[in-house]
């Protein structure tokens, strides 16, 4: 969405997100660190008593990651990642700040953070400085947290903050825990800012709402900043990033108390969110379950330019959302099928004349997108991002119409394919331009109805590129740690009924202080004849077995960043895929065949995961439609039992239930249980209030061109929504949509 006529590309999306992560970005030198000891002893004023953490840093090994415009530029993305490499130190304003640097190459340093010191339209606030070699003096009259950035590729410059600056809050994953976070903030409550730094994010908030959403929801800051790492390398996979190639600079979560026209938005340097917008930064649970938000954020900043063409920004963007959803819940994007998506995209699809461009609703528009996923597999964006990346200068599309022509043709070079048909169907109109440079590629015309494809149904191509990975006698499994480095390789071959298994020495991952993989196998009686365990942040011995396995055994594996660093290999089809954070795997005649778990022989105790994501998605006077996730279970889940103020009213097979015959203008209570077959039964899912609408009440029609206030209600093609800002209308159809301006009052 964009605000005015052109609002530098900003893009705004409110939005229920959850979980927040803080990265900072620089770490002393091993090599000065007696020096390092020397100064902190001259500089430092921080409390020590067995309560307080010592964070002050004054001297600093700032990497060079590359330069942000041309990283950005590489990639073809709209957005630069943050500069920025945190210090924890405050400038207060006018405060002189005294920094040494050495060698004989500068850097840049920085006083403020973007969107936590000022509104978006106030960077020029944020100050930037040269630092030659030697010794240079800064000051900002708006005073701000201290950052450097070293431009250099590789390598690190030793730089020292000789005086000036007051030491604040500064977690760093895999140096500090919980409890020293809590004790930072007790030593500094009325620091500037706080800030978190991961591997790959680095978030700044202030010390109330770190307090309140972060500690005060029982979030552990470590496990956080891991998650937050995984969303981030999520996306990486999507955009075909390696670990090698991506950009090393932090994707920055930022609270903003100045944008107040604003809910969440993603803008050069940062993702912002506003207020108490950031708990679903801070708060893991929601972002893990429900972190549609810091992810759509996120996403902005991978978009590709060459093929955002005319109303697709916030559709491309929902990719990378959808990529999280997918590894996050259940390996299922539940949100296309929340909004409807698939029947209202099948209901356009029927029409006679249609034009994609003109398509209002976004999440219709998206499922076009990711229906290519559904055919072609997790590979097809990975090809897709590298075609770009890979393409001269010269031949980027700078207008809407040749970006889309150029779409349609990079995307039948991904699929290797011919996406004509397919691209017709949505009535994305190619030209005859385009039909003659598809077919001269040469590959199989498309004749799979690809476009009736779902989540739970997915329409693959029939072509000799989609060859089952799971047929055949020899199979390879690979697990990788830090800088790729295999800590396991794994061998089966069926005919000669072993399975060979080795680990190697080294350290897997030392941010990972928990069981970071793990391999098990069970055979036919039930008994688990392997089973090992491998940490993350421990030195491993190298490790041999020869493990007999047969038709009917499973197989086991997990890994904690399975979704980048972790595949199974068809060696005789020369086939590869990643399998995720867990792969349960049987023996069969054919082959593996892949299970949800290890079927355990023994009588089943085990009661169903806790149903999530109830909601309603129609009130009326006298009805409630629900809806909810499908719960998990060692076995399968066999029916839902739909609770109403406690008692039980309705059992169903599906994720769906009507309640009718209500009173009008009552509240009620629902609530729902998973039952599997044995009797097992979930705990209860959280419980959902639902007002049902006055008979006499109903709301204007929405208008595109209406001011609005916030708190005002109108309805649009059946759902009641809120404004959430004052805003004008402009006229653009899918403002209804955008999650900054409107929510829909029928989803909890």
């Amino acid at each position: 969405m964009k605000r005015g006529q052109k609002q530098k590309k900003k893009n705004l999306v409110m939005i229920t997100a959850t979980l927040s992560m803080f990265a900072t970005g620089i770490t002393p030198s091993l090599e000065v660190f007696a020096e390092e000891q020397a100064q902190q002893k001259k500089v430092s004023t921080t409390l020590q008593n067995e309560n307080s953490v010592n964070v002050e840093n004054r001297v600093f090994a700032v990497p060079g990651k590359g330069d942000v415009s041309q990283l950005q530029n590489i990639e073809r993305r709209e957005r630069n990642f943050s500069a920025y490499e945190p210090t924890g130190l405050y400038a207060k304003p006018n405060e002189q700040i005294t920094i040494q640097v050495q060698g004989n190459q500068s850097i840049q340093a920085y006083i403020g953070t973007f969107s936590f010191d000022a509104s978006w339209r106030e960077d020029s606030k944020i100050k930037s400085f040269t630092l030659n070699p030697g010794t240079n003096t800064i000051q900002s009259p708006n005073g701000g947290m201290i950052y450097f950035y070293n431009k250099q590729q590789g390598g690190t410059i030793q730089t020292t903050v000789i005086t000036g600056g007051t030491a604040t809050p500064l977690f760093e994953l895999g140096k500090h825990t919980k409890q020293d976070l809590i004790n930072m903030l007790n030593q500094y409550p009325n620091a500037h800012a706080v800030e978190l730094k991961g591997e790959r994010v680095l978030i700044t908030a202030s010390p109330v709402r770190v307090k309140k959403y972060l500690i005060d929801s029982n979030t552990d800051p470590v496990q956080l900043l891991k998650k937050m790492d995984e969303a981030t390398r999520i996306q990486d996979k999507i955009s075909g990033l390696s670990e090698e190639q991506v950009d090393k600079h932090y994707l920055h979560y930022v609270e903003d108390n100045h944008s107040l026209d604003y809910y969440m938005y993603a803008y050069p340097h940062r993702t912002a969110y506003v207020g108490d917008a950031i708990q679903h930064v801070l708060d893991i649970n929601k972002f893990t379950n429900d972190g549609w938000g810091p992810w759509h954020e996120a996403g902005h900043m991978r978009q590709q330019t060459p093929w955002n063409f005319k109303n697709m920004t916030e559709v491309q963007v929902n990719l990378y959302s959808l990529a999280v959803e997918k590894a996050f819940t259940s390996n299922q994007p539940f949100r296309l099928q929340q909004e409807g998506a698939y029947t209202k995209a099948f209901q356009y699809l029927e029409q006679p004349n249609k034009n994609y461009d003109d398509i209002s609703d976004l999440f219709v528009k998206v499922v076009m997108l990711w229906q290519l996923q559904l055919a072609y597999g997790e590979d097809f964006y990975p090809k897709l991002h590298q075609l770009y990346r890979d393409m001269p200068s010269n031949e980027i599309p700078q207008t809407d119409e040749t970006k889309k022509q150029l779409f349609m043709i990079s995307a039948s070079k991904a699929a290797k394919q011919n996406l004509i048909p397919f691209f017709e169907k949505w009535g994305l109109r190619p030209n005859n331009d385009t039909i003659q440079k598809v077919a001269a590629l040469g590959y199989p015309n498309l004749t799979a109805e690809i476009w009736k494809s779902t989540d739970s149904n997915p329409v693959k191509p029939d072509t000799p590129n989609f060859s089952n990975i799971l047929e055949g006698n020899q199979f390879a499994w690979s697990m990788k740690g830090i800088g790729d480095f295999e800590f396991v390789k794994v061998n089966l071959n069926k005919s000669t009924e072993e399975m060979q298994i080795n680990l190697k020495a080294g350290v897997p991952h030392n941010y990972f202080d928990s069981t970071y993989a793990s391999i098990k196998v069970q055979n036919t009686s039930g008994k688990v004849v392997y089973n090992k365990e491998i940490y993350g942040n421990k030195q491993q011995n190298a490790e041999q077995a020869k493990v007999p396995v047969k038709v009917g055994n499973f197989i086991e594996f997990t890994h904690l960043e399975g979704a980048n660093r972790a595949t199974i290999t068809n060696m005789e089809k020369n086939i590869q895929e990643s399998f995720g954070n867990k792969a349960v795997y049987e023996i069969t005649k054919e082959g593996l065949k892949k299970v949800d778990n290890i079927v355990n022989p023994k009588p089943d105790t085990e009661a169903p995961t806790q149903p999530q994501g109830l909601y309603a998605s129609n009130v009326t006077s006298n009805s409630v439609e629900l809806k909810w996730n499908s719960s998990t279970d060692n076995v399968g889940v066999k029916e839902y039992q739909v609770l109403r103020d406690g008692q039980l009213i309705q059992t169903v097979q599906g994720t769906t239930f009507t309640d009718q015959n209500l009173t009008a203008n009552k509240e009620y209570k629902y609530a729902v249980k998973a039952v599997d077959a044995a009797g097992n039964t979930s705990i209860q899912s959280y419980i959902l209030p639902i007002q049902t609408k006055d008979q006499n009440v109903s709301y204007e029609k929405w208008n595109p061109k209406k001011a609005y206030t916030k708190g005002d209600k109108v309805e649009h093609q059946g759902k009641v929504y809120e404004a959430v800002q004052n805003h004008q209308g402009n006229g653009d159809p899918n403002w209804i949509f955008a999650l900054s301006l409107w929510k829909p009052l029928t989803i909890n």
